[in-house]
């Protein structure tokens, strides 16, 4: 009886997935007894980037596919957890979205339409009436009975108890799997989208294929071909002189409070301090610290340099960025060395292992992961780096230290040009893809090379 009401839920969900396809969304606005009228479909509305409530289309396809999956897995109680809350998340998309007069998607639509006729209407004239067509009404049924199929009896203990055993652990976790759909999944898949298209930020994107990665790429006379080189040479820069040091410190630090017995609580706290620092405050004090005409470092060190312009900039982010982010990595270096068997450097001081031979053999090996872990994360966080030379010196000395994030992020929100800043931000994606791989697959022989030695 399961089995088969399992079945029919996935043959009405698969159904609600056709007839989600020709739903939409019917448009009306009247100006001076002109009529304008346009049918929009939910598909066209989740690829408009016009609409808030196109997130909730978004967020109900990947709870279909996770409902999907639930059946599959023969799980029908979680299953029907992600179902009614789809069925919630659209209706309240059919109310959010027919409540938008003025939407700009479908007033460039609709625009048209009075342009052809000779009409001129100003936006804030118009006042668009959206009803939803009856395929709506029937998607909304279908997923409602595909909920009501598979709906547990709550009447019996049996029932509830297997109910909460199932159900519990996806409670716990909604609220950080809701936070990164809506957060990350879907802004990562709709800035894919958008590397693909013209885009100005507030009309639709228009398709334009592999034009945006040939401008920034092969085009040697377009502005945004040297802005990538540029930004994305500064980027790795930063990487890489600021990487060695976000580790070996906190690493020193880790080791050297660790045979400290009194007093280390409070050097941990005095040295995790900073990270509990907002970017804006972090920059700031660091800026009048160096400022060139009454910061510290030149009227009490006696420093003559200027150090907002290079190569002197660089030494003052590697400075900030490393005091800045010792923290994090120092807790969790602290962590895996208290995990280390005290027995293991006693065995090694009764071979007559020194404190570099213990090191070697024994804190290394037993330090791989979180080594390998932190690496990854610290390269991956230095690669995204924005806020330290945008505060700090900005586009001044000709963009000696301009990251490729500043251009992105003015070329997407200065400019209004989101498609090449869309495609700059995949080119930037792959190259921290593809370093983290080749960085995690050199770290893992090293480990697994010094765990063969160790034995």
């Amino acid at each position: 009886m399961k089995i088969k009401r399992g079945l029919l839920a996935a043959v009405l969900l698969l159904a609600f997935a056709v007839s989600f396809f020709f739903s939409g969304v019917d448009a009306v606005v009247t100006h001076k007894g002109t009529v304008a009228e346009t049918f929009v479909p939910h598909y066209l509305t989740l690829y408009s980037l016009s609409s808030a409530p196109s997130l909730l289309l978004a967020l109900i396809i990947a709870l279909f596919i996770f409902a999907l999956l639930s059946l599959i897995h023969r799980q029908p109680n979680v299953s029907f957890l992600f179902m009614a809350i789809m069925t919630v998340l659209y209706i309240v998309f059919l109310i959010t979205y027919c409540a938008e007069t003025r939407n700009n998607s479908v007033y460039n639509i609709l625009n048209e339409q009075f342009l052809a006729e000779g009409i001129k209407v100003k936006k804030r004239d118009f006042n668009i009436t959206m009803t939803p067509n009856w395929w709506c009404w029937l998607t909304a049924a279908l997923i409602l009975a595909s909920t009501l199929t598979i709906l547990p009896d709550f009447r019996t203990p049996v029932t509830r108890y297997r109910l909460k055993r199932q159900v519990e652990p996806y409670i716990f976790i909604a609220p950080h799997v809701l936070l990164f759909v809506v957060f990350s999944m879907v802004p990562i898949i709709y800035g894919i989208y958008a590397a693909f298209t013209t885009w100005d930020l507030y009309n639709d994107p228009v398709f334009a294929g592999l034009r945006n990665f040939r401008t920034i790429l092969f085009d040697s006379e377009n502005t945004y071909f040297g802005q990538l080189r540029k930004g994305l040479w500064n980027t790795i820069k930063f990487m890489l002189y600021v990487t060695p040091f976000c580790i070996a410190v906190p690493f020193s630090i880790a080791l050297a409070t660790r045979s400290i017995t009194r007093g280390s609580k409070v050097l941990q706290a005095v040295y995790y301090l900073p990270s509990l620092l907002s970017t804006t405050t972090v920059m700031l004090a660091w800026k009048y610290f160096f400022n060139n005409t009454y910061g510290m470092a030149v009227n009490l060190f006696g420093s003559t340099w200027n150090w907002f312009a290079p190569p002197y900039t660089w030494v003052m982010m590697i400075i900030i960025t490393a005091w800045w982010g010792t923290g994090g990595t120092m807790v969790i270096y602290q962590s895996a060395l208290a995990s280390v068997p005290d027995d293991q450097y006693e065995a090694a001081a009764i071979d007559g292992a020194g404190a570099f031979g213990k090191f070697r053999y024994i804190t290394l090996p037993n330090m791989s992961y979180p080594l390998m872990y932190t690496c990854v994360t610290t390269v991956i966080a230095q690669l995204n780096v924005y806020g330290q030379p945008n505060l700090l010196t900005g586009y001044n000395y000709n963009g000696a230290n301009a990251v490729l994030l500043m251009y992105i992020r003015d070329t997407a929100f200065t400019q209004n040009i989101a498609g090449i800043a869309s495609a700059m931000s995949m080119v930037l994606g792959a190259v921290i893809m593809a370093i983290s791989f080749i960085q995690i697959r050199l770290m893992r022989g090293d480990s697994e090379r010094a765990k063969r030695a160790s034995r």
